[in-house]
């Protein structure tokens, strides 16, 4: 249907995943073709959908989750947890990402609060958002080598254009006195996610 010159150009132009449709569409014999405004519809939804696809993905990436496979309809209350899962859905809207504000989720070791700051991550990067995670160890090393090197603005700036930043405090204190196997989720004026 199009020839490979065409083909090509559109690659050139980035349009890869117009060239995908319509390779798609030469390999396909059906009787009914689409009309020319249509083929044309169909081919600017497959590349729309491609990019999307693909921002998704490399937003997915860059975040740098410790459990990228977290997924806020996967959070179950455990016997012996206690986890608001009203809020929990509310904070997967993302509107406290819009009015800036923090989330510190506490508990105490295997509560969960990891999952739970990776699956509110995940849900931020479906809504396009840019995320990063980092430990608190990783977090000062990047501070601290930018600091040497004479970087700090610029690494300064790289963290604030991130709409949301987790930052894993492990073992940030002893939990025992407090309730053992509860996570408190707590929101907060600022940016961020913190766990």
């Amino acid at each position: 249907m199009i020839d490979i010159e065409t083909l090509t150009r559109l690659k050139m132009m980035r349009l890869s995943g117009m060239a995908e449709y319509f390779e798609n569409l030469a390999d396909t014999t059906t009787a009914a073709t689409p009309s020319g405004p249509e083929l044309v519809k169909q081919a600017v939804d497959w590349e729309y959908e491609r990019r999307r696809d693909s921002k998704l993905h490399r937003l997915r990436r860059q975040a740098g989750l410790a459990q990228p496979g977290a997924d806020i309809a996967d959070l179950k209350a455990m016997p012996g947890r206690a986890v608001d899962t009203e809020l929990i859905a509310r904070l997967a809207i993302g509107s406290y990402l819009v009015k800036r504000q923090d989330v510190i989720l506490q508990g105490p070791t295997g509560a969960g609060k990891t999952y739970v700051a990776c699956a509110l991550a995940n849900k931020a990067c479906q809504q396009y958002r840019k995320v990063l995670y980092l430990s608190a160890g990783e977090l000062f090393d990047r501070i601290t080598i930018a600091e040497r090197t004479g970087d700090k603005k610029r690494c300064l700036d790289v963290l604030v254009k991130v709409e949301l930043l987790i930052i894993d405090l492990c073992r940030y204190r002893d939990y025992a006195d407090q309730g053992r196997g509860r996570v408190d989720v707590a929101g907060l004026e600022g940016v961020g996610l913190s766990a």
